[in-house]
C-alpha cells in the first residue's frame, strides 16, 4: 500500500482506488475527489498521510472515469435491498440455506451503509438523520422477521483491522436491538435505540486510529485519550442536533452500574437505559470478535462472563434480557451433544435458555432438510460449547460438502 502526504496533494485531485486512514479506516471511494475542506480537515486532526493501493491523479490527468451520472445514495441502495431481502425470504420458505445468504447480503449491506455514514462525516461533517433513522427502521423490522438467522453471520476476518469501527458498530446493532426487543421497547424508541448504538462510536473518528486498532497496551496518557470518545462522540452529534435520548446512549455508553465507569461516574438510575442496552451489547460484541490484540472468545464463553458481571458494571435487567433472546448456549454456537453429535444452535426456546433448538451437523432429512432437534436435560443435553479449532475444522468439513 501506498504512502502520501496529505501536505502533497492537491484539491480535487483523485485517487484510482480507495484511500484509508492509517491503513484502517475508509476515507474515500476512487469516486470522490480530495477536496480541500477534507485536507483542512486531516491537518485539524493531525493526520499526515493516508493510504492507498490507486495512483493519485490530478484534475487534469484524471480522464478515465465520467462522472456524469451521479452516483445512488446509500439509503437508497439500502432500501431496494431490504425490499429483495424481504421477498427473498418469503420465496425461501423453510430453507435455511438460503435465508442464511440472505441474512447475510443484508448484513454486508449494513456494513457499506455505516462505512458510508461514517465516511461522510469524516470528510463533510455531516449526517443524514433521517435516511439513518430510516435504515435502522428497515433493520429492525428484519430482525424482528430474522433474528435467529442474523445473528448466525460472522464477519470475515480478513475485514477485522480494516473495518473495525464499522464491524462493531454493526455487530453491537444487531445485539442491542434483539435485547430492546426482549425488553418491549417500542418501536420509537427501539429506533432511537438502534441510532445511537450506530454512532455510539463516532468519537473515536476525532481520536487517532493507533490508540483503538493496536496489539500493544495503551499508556496511561494514551488511556485517558480513549476515555474522552464518549464526550466527544456526544458533542458531535449534539451539534448535528440529535435527540436527547440518542445523546444520552453515546454519552453514558461506558458508565458503569456501579459507578466506576466514565465520563460522569454514573449509577444505577442515572444511566440512560440505551447505554446500559448499548454497554451489554457491546461487552458481548467485544468479546465475542477477533482484534488486533486478542483471540475472538466463544458466545457461550461470553454469556457465562456477562452473567457472572463481577465488576457489577451492568444492569441486570439487561442481562436477563440478553440470556432470554439469545440463550445460555447463544444462536450460532456450536455445541458437542451427549449423544456424541455436534450441532449449531440456531434457535431460543422462550423460557429455556438453557435448551435451545440446534441444527445437527451433516445430517438431512430424507428429503434433504436439515435436522434439528431441541435439546434438553437429558438424552439431548448439551455437553460443552466447541473450541475455536473444533469450530475452523467443523466449517472446513461443511464448507467441503
Amino acid at each position: 500500500m501506498n504512502t502520501y502526504k496529505v501536505a502533497d496533494i492537491n484539491a480535487d485531485s483523485r485517487f484510482t482506488d480507495v484511500v484509508f486512514l492509517d491503513k484502517s479506516f475508509l476515507l474515500l471511494d476512487p469516486i470522490v475527489p480530495f477536496t480541500s475542506s477534507l485536507k483542512t480537515l486531516l491537518n485539524k486532526w493531525y493526520f499526515t498521510d493516508v493510504f492507498s493501493n490507486g495512483i493519485l491523479r490530478t484534475v487534469q490527468e484524471d480522464t478515465s472515469v465520467e462522472y456524469e451520472e451521479e452516483e445512488p445514495k446509500p439509503i437508497t441502495i439500502l432500501a431496494d435491498v431490504i425490499t429483495n431481502a424481504n421477498r427473498e425470504t418469503e420465496e425461501a420458505g423453510d430453507n435455511e440455506q438460503k435465508r442464511l445468504e440472505i441474512a447475510q447480503n443484508v448484513f454486508d449491506t449494513y456494513l457499506k451503509y455505516i462505512t458510508a455514514v461514517y465516511t461522510r462525516y469524516a470528510t463533510n461533517k455531516t449526517f443524514e438523520k433521517e435516511d439513518i433513522s430510516s435504515a435502522m427502521q428497515d433493520l429492525i423490522a428484519y430482525i424482528k422477521a430474522n433474528k435467529k438467522y442474523i445473528l448466525r453471520i460472522t464477519p470475515p476476518q480478513k475485514n477485522i483491522a480494516k473495518d473495525f469501527l464499522v464491524l462493531h458498530s454493526m455487530r453491537s446493532t444487531v445485539i442491542a436491538i434483539t435485547v430492546g426487543m426482549e425488553m418491549r421497547l417500542s418501536m420509537s424508541r427501539l429506533n432511537e435505540l438502534a441510532v445511537s448504538c450506530l454512532l455510539h462510536e463516532i468519537g473515536m473518528l476525532r481520536l487517532p486510529p493507533q490508540l483503538y486498532i493496536t496489539d500493544k497496551p495503551l499508556t496511561v496518557y494514551e488511556r485517558t485519550k480513549m476515555k474522552t470518545h464518549p464526550l466527544i462522540g456526544y458533542q458531535i452529534l449534539k451539534a448535528a442536533e440529535f435527540s436527547g435520548n440518542i445523546l444520552g446512549g453515546v454519552l453514558q455508553h461506558h458508565e458503569n452500574e456501579s459507578g466506576t465507569g466514565y465520563p460522569q461516574g454514573l449509577t444505577g438510575e442515572k444511566i440512560s437505559m440505551y447505554a446500559k442496552i448499548i454497554s451489554v451489547a457491546c461487552t458481548f460484541e467485544a468479546i465475542t470478535a477477533e482484534r488486533e490484540h486478542k483471540e475472538a472468545r466463544s458466545s457461550y464463553e461470553a454469556m457465562i462472563e456477562m452473567m457472572r458481571n463481577e465488576s457489577k458494571a451492568f444492569s441486570t435487567d439487561v442481562i436477563m434480557a440478553l440470556i432470554r433472546c439469545m440463550g445460555m448456549f447463544p444462536i450460532g454456537a456450536y455445541v458437542y451433544l451427549i449423544n456424541g453429535k455436534v450441532a449449531q444452535v440456531v434457535d431460543v426456546v422462550p423460557g429455556s435458555p438453557r435448551a435451545p433448538i440446534v441444527q445437527l451437523v451433516n445430517e438431512n432429512t430424507e428429503d434433504g432438510r436439515p435436522v434439528k432437534i431441541q435439546t434438553n436435560d437429558t438424552d439431548l443435553k448439551i455437553v460443552r460449547v466447541l473450541n475455536k479449532n473444533e469450530v475452523k475444522d467443523i466449517i472446513g468439513v461443511i464448507d467441503k460438502k
